[in-house]
């Protein structure tokens, strides 16, 4: 490694000092051009080819000195995060059952404000914006006198929503430094989560309830309301119902497996309702070898259901905040509040990691037990019970 005389005719390389080209017999004195090579810290050679002795020496002394800061100081030249994203990216869906919605907070809310830059160019302030830029839109009434009905108005994203995109920010650096991908500092460490209630569960009245059953008896679109009823009869998540697909239910033994990335299936007992819609479900196959319980009308797996339950959720009179993933929700907030279920058997059934995921709804199991000490005022009444013989 280090400087050569290369024939400007053949190409060929020389040590320093000949004359006479080996290959081509050119003289060198007239037909020459200067190569630097310098093997990196990997062993692959750097070249570069100059003009004059004096350039070769300046490039080799430049090209030396990179080297050996990185030798030194371990100096790296950081990836660009799309790059790291793309990586990150595959991982989760081998590995995440979350992994859609990752995704998705990363295309609509991070990608463009990080487009070509390098990891160590985003700082904690890039990242608050990132968090302050994030709109949503709703559409709204225009003022008297304007051109047309209906506008678009922008209007900040919750505060759970802001918080799951800085944890994603934050979760892609630590992926990246954990895998030796990138040395530096995590910006989204020095930000504050924004405060989430967690303590809110959403859950449907009674009478929404009955609202809702009406509206799906008679939607036209039988499959997408079966979709509605599954969740809320057996409290999976949207992506669990709409992945679930045919060799995963037995019908027969009344129970649905459901799969998650890391390869760890989960057997859950469908009850007499679940059973029903699962049996509706069969019937309405769009395509005979149909792979999915719940397909689009091509068969396929459904890519969304926002849309959809948006418009159910409207004709049912449903408020606009409630989310798809409140009728789980409502599931397991029926199930504690009825006394007959405790909270081990909910977590089995809501397929939670860990009881504090369940705790939520302790309260509602809380009530349900005064319930049932109440039962003894109506059976000793108020004063002092009767003697017992």
């Amino acid at each position: 490694m280090g400087i050569f005389l290369r024939c400007t005719k053949c190409k060929s390389d020389h040590k320093l000092g000949v004359k006479v080209c080996k290959r081509c017999g050119s003289q060198l004195a007239t037909n020459k051009s200067y190569k630097v090579a310098v093997k990196g810290l990997d062993g692959r050679r750097t070249v570069r080819l100059v003009d004059t002795f004096s350039l070769a020496k300046r490039v080799e002394s430049s090209l030396k000195g990179k080297v050996a800061e990185k030798r030194i100081l371990n100096v790296q030249k950081a990836p660009l995060i799309s790059e790291v994203w793309d990586k990150y990216a595959l991982w989760a869906v081998a590995n995440k059952k979350s992994y859609r919605h990752d995704i998705g907070r990363w295309k609509w809310h991070v990608a463009h404000h990080v487009k070509d830059k390098r990891m160590d160019q985003i700082y904690p302030h890039d990242v608050e914006a990132i968090l302050n830029g994030m709109q949503k839109f709703r559409t709204g009434f225009k003022k008297k006198g304007s051109v047309g009905g209906h506008e678009r108005v922008p209007e900040p994203h919750s505060p759970a929503t802001k918080k799951q995109v800085l944890v994603l920010v934050k979760r892609v650096y630590n992926w990246a430094i954990k895998r030796e991908l990138y040395r530096g500092e995590n910006p989204a460490t020095k930000i504050e989560a924004p405060k989430v209630n967690n303590e809110v569960t959403e859950c449907l009245t009674a009478e929404e309830l009955e609202r809702l059953i009406t509206v799906l008896d008679s939607w036209v679109n039988k499959l997408a309301a079966l979709v509605v009823r599954f969740a809320l009869y057996t409290g999976f998540r949207l992506d669990e119902v709409i992945g679930l697909e045919w060799e995963n239910v037995d019908l027969e033994k009344k129970f649905v497996r459901l799969h998650d990335p890391k390869g760890n299936p989960v057997t859950l007992p469908a009850g007499e309702e679940a059973l029903r819609i699962l049996h509706l479900a069969e019937k309405l196959k769009p395509v005979p070898d149909c792979r999915y319980v719940f397909p689009n009308n091509e068969g396929k797996r459904r890519v969304s259901f926002g849309k959809i339950w948006s418009r159910i959720r409207k004709r049912s009179g449903i408020a606009n905040g409630f989310r798809f993933h409140g009728l789980r929700h409502t599931f397991a907030s029926y199930l504690a509040s009825s006394g007959d279920v405790d909270l081990y058997t909910l977590q089995k059934l809501l397929n939670h990691q860990s009881p504090e995921m369940t705790q939520r709804y302790a309260h509602l199991l809380d009530e349900a037990l005064r319930k049932g000490a109440n039962v003894a005022d109506k059976v000793f009444g108020n004063g002092a019970p009767a003697k017992v013989i």
